[in-house]
């Protein structure tokens, strides 16, 4: 019997019913199915009424012109939609691409939980590694993706996934498969429902249809139904005495009489508390499995109230949950806090800043307050995306991922800032804690340093104003590129996290900003720092300024664990940081003497201390890293002064005297080093260990079995779990097992310069026919060592 399972277009008031907001993200390797996911979550939400299709180019998340004709995901793409009736859903899907990380490290910040999508052939891939890091302390989902795909196997993935993840799964559902009549083959066609029981095999024809059927003693999939609702109970048991007096009392001991409501709720609850991932199996592209994840999703993540607390900045500001109104910050009910988490220029609508609402309730035309910056301004419409369409809505509550808007939002945020509000005056102001409230910022977002630069030239003196409006608007959208001028020749770079980064860049530069330039060849991006502390500095002038200064490099354990005297400002690229001391004479909540803020006397030393560094060392110009600009605390301005434009000028040149007055021999050139990991199979081993050390300048870490890479003393445990736990027969696992007694995969770990492995794609082609391939991340600045630094400047300047 076929079942009509699902209603298009539901109205909803779920958006003041906390315990109904899922705030979710997508994340997984490039090309497991995200999109393609998204976009059967969406279709069956009732949000659209027909299916796009990657390869064509026609989804809804993926709608830069770059996205639909790569078929990958280039920006985070936020959407909300309805489930169940009662259930919102705010979705963000990330890239996959390690080019465009930063996409995927701020969508983490404002997000409750994930649902992290393998592809079920090729298993927990690198980048998922990589960003099941990334959301650490998330309660996740996993999805195992194309389970139709020759090859896919569900009981590999998924210990895998245990071992490497170091997490216990919760199996919801298993794969079901089906003799196609006339041959051999065996088709993937539903899943087993663990908790209800039942088999659900999609209709090929109707996408909306499912064969829903009893599984009862004697079908064929009993034995997995009773195991594997063994298996559930056992894990839930151990750390859930309620099912366990269930499963004794209630369920006389049967696997099969516990209730599905006490497994989903014992299920949400091992969730939420980290200590296990439930997992799900389908076929996005064939419309398989989408329908039981969406169950799972408002089932077992979070709700805004369960969430995480955001990270703030202020350890005397205390963090309370309420289950109906959501955070309460510094035990202030009427007051609102949103993050901005990403920046978009839109044609007809101009800058829309997305935010996250953590508390409080946001209103169209209020008054806000931007703590990152300390200024203060109205904000215009409110609007929820739904991909890259807008709905206008008058107020955005906890939980909600929302737009601002208005001709003044691109010049007061920027990506990462705080803004708060109160909620009980229609102008959304009045007075604050200004010690706690007006200092508050939460969930920083580190920006990564670029790795790749490109040098951007105005085709003649006419276009330049053109193109530095266009890379304004660039970096304004994307903080992870860097602009930065040489002053002495006055060349332009453009500086990203990778090689398609930048070509993206460049791509909407030419065709979507339509601004004439000259765009460079992509080379790596270099850096210098101080080796030791430079020469203290003072500027003293009559008109009452005085500043004292000293540039130092950066010493990451005080960074982490500031003495109480100083007060660390981030200067959002290459490491760098301002360090305010405590003024030797004044409080500036006690007896502030002058006209300026304090809050405005640190932010007119920020640009100050980011364009000194900027400028560069002594050795090739490069910007400075992993530096520390000190501010002594017998700083003064005129008492009377009400303009910061002397202290902007006055700064800028301290700091930059302090540089040009140091010696060379106090500098280092840093070049970028990436984490290399390199799948051979043994007889290719020699030559690529021979070409890695020589050509490629690495440092061989490990070289270890690939099914057992991930395998130390540290998750032993969960080695021992994934052996032991039960799972469906998979015929993926048993070759697994011969192939591995025979002759297994090696997997090489190594570090290199990045300088040496661009291109590399082409030699690992060529050393093993084919067979190899590799993964690099970035692992950190290292200085480049003497017999390789003048070879780097010479190709850097010629």
């Amino acid at each position: 019997m076929f079942l009509k399972l699902f209603v298009r277009r539901y109205a909803t008031n779920s958006k003041r019913d906390l315990s109904k907001v899922r705030n979710i993200g997508i994340i997984a390797h490039i090309d497991a199915g995200k999109t393609t996911t998204t976009e059967r979550m969406l279709y069956y939400s009732g949000k659209i009424n027909r299916i796009g299709d990657v390869d064509q180019g026609d989804t809804i998340t993926d709608y830069l012109p770059q996205e639909r004709s790569r078929g990958i995901t280039i920006q985070s793409a936020a959407i909300s939609f309805n489930w169940k009736k009662d259930y919102k859903v705010n979705l963000i899907d990330t890239p996959g691409h390690a080019d465009f990380t930063f996409e995927v490290i701020r969508s983490l910040k404002v997000l409750d939980g994930c649902v992290t999508i393998l592809d079920s052939v090729a298993g927990v891939e690198a980048q998922t590694e990589k960003v099941w890091k990334q959301s650490s302390g998330l309660p996740k989902i996993c999805f195992l993706n194309k389970m139709d795909r020759e090859g896919a196997g569900f009981s590999r993935t998924v210990k895998e996934l245990v071992v490497k993840m170091n997490t216990r799964a919760l199996l919801v559902n298993t794969p079901v498969f089906k003799v196609e009549p006339g041959t051999k083959d065996s088709k993937f066609v539903g899943v087993l429902d663990l908790i209800y029981g039942k088999q659900l095999v999609w209709d090929r024809d109707d996408p909306d249809k499912i064969n829903v059927i009893d599984v009862t003693e004697g079908h064929e999939y009993y034995d997995d139904l009773l195991h594997g609702r063994e298996a559930l109970v056992e894990t839930l048991g151990e750390v859930d005495e309620s099912l366990v007096e269930h499963f004794l009392s209630d369920a006389d001991g049967d696997y099969l009489k516990v209730s599905p409501d006490v497994l989903n709720k014992s299920i949400r609850n091992a969730t939420l508390s980290l200590h296990a991932t439930p997992v799900l199996c389908g076929a996005s592209f064939r419309n398989i499995g989408v329908q039981p994840l969406l169950d799972a999703i408002v089932n077992y993540l979070p709700d805004p109230s369960e969430a995480r607390p955001p990270e703030v900045n202020n350890k005397d500001i205390k963090v309370a949950s309420n289950p109906k109104s959501g955070l309460i910050l510094n035990n202030n009910p009427n007051l609102c806090v949103s993050l901005a988490f990403k920046v978009i220029t839109d044609a007809i609508r101009g800058t829309m800043v997305f935010i996250r609402v953590y508390s409080g309730v946001l209103r169209s035309n209020h008054t806000v307050y931007n703590t990152t910056t300390g200024t203060k301004f109205k904000i215009g419409k409110l609007i929820q995306m739904h991909a890259n369409i807008p709905e206008e809505v008058n107020e955005l509550y906890p939980g909600d991922i929302g737009v601002l808007t208005g001709s003044n939002v691109s010049e007061y945020i920027k990506t990462g800032d705080t803004i708060i509000t109160h909620v009980t005056k229609k102008d959304g102001i009045r007075s604050f804690d200004k010690k706690k409230e007006l200092t508050l910022k939460i969930n920083p977002i580190e920006i990564p340093p670029p790795v790749f630069n490109a040098a951007i030239e105005p085709k003649t003196l006419g276009n330049k104003k053109p193109m530095e409006e266009a890379l304004a608007q660039l970096t304004r959208e994307d903080p992870s590129l860097v602009v930065t001028q040489d002053e002495e020749s006055g060349q332009t770079l453009l500086s990203g996290m990778g090689e398609l980064h930048l070509e993206i860049a460049r791509d909407r530069l030419l065709n979507e900003l339509n601004a004439q330039v000259d765009v460079g060849k992509v080379i790596v991006s270099y850096k210098e720092t101080v080796n030791s502390t430079c020469k203290e500095r003072t500027i003293e002038t009559e008109d009452g300024y005085r500043i004292t200064a000293v540039i130092e490099p950066l010493d990451e354990e005080i960074k982490s664990n500031p003495p109480g005297n100083e007060e660390w400002y981030s200067l959002a690229s290459d490491n760098n940081f301002m360090v305010m001391e405590k003024h030797m004479t004044y409080d500036a909540e006690k007896n502030w003497p002058f006209q300026v803020p304090y809050v405005t006397v640190v932010n007119s030393l920020l640009p100050s201390c980011l364009v000194a560094l900027q400028r560069g060392g002594k050795i090739g110009g490069f910007p400075l890293n992993s530096c520390v600009v000190r501010i002594r605390g017998d700083w003064e301005v005129p008492k009377d002064a009400t303009s910061i434009t002397p202290l902007l000028t006055h700064s800028r040149q301290l700091f930059s005297q302090i540089l040009a007055e140091e010696d060379e021999k106090n500098f280092s050139v840093l070049e970028p080093v990436m984490n290399v990991e390199v799948m051979v199979q043994q007889q290719d081993m020699g030559p690529i260990i021979q070409d890695l050390s020589s050509a490629r300048k690495a440092n061989i870490l490990s070289i270890e079995d690939e099914n057992t890479s991930a395998i130390d003393e540290s998750n032993i445990t969960f080695k021992n779990i994934a052996e032991q736990m039960w799972l469906p027969k998979d015929m993926t696992l048993e070759f697994a097992k011969i192939g591995k007694e025979a002759q297994a995969p090696k997997l090489i770990q190594a570090q290199a310069p990045l300088k040496e492995m661009v291109a590399y794609n082409n030699k690992i082609r060529s050393i093993t026919q084919g067979r190899g391939s590799f993964n690099m991340y970035y692992h950190g600045m290292q200085p480049v060592t003497h017999d390789r630094l003048q070879a780097i400047l010479s190709d850097y300047y010629n």
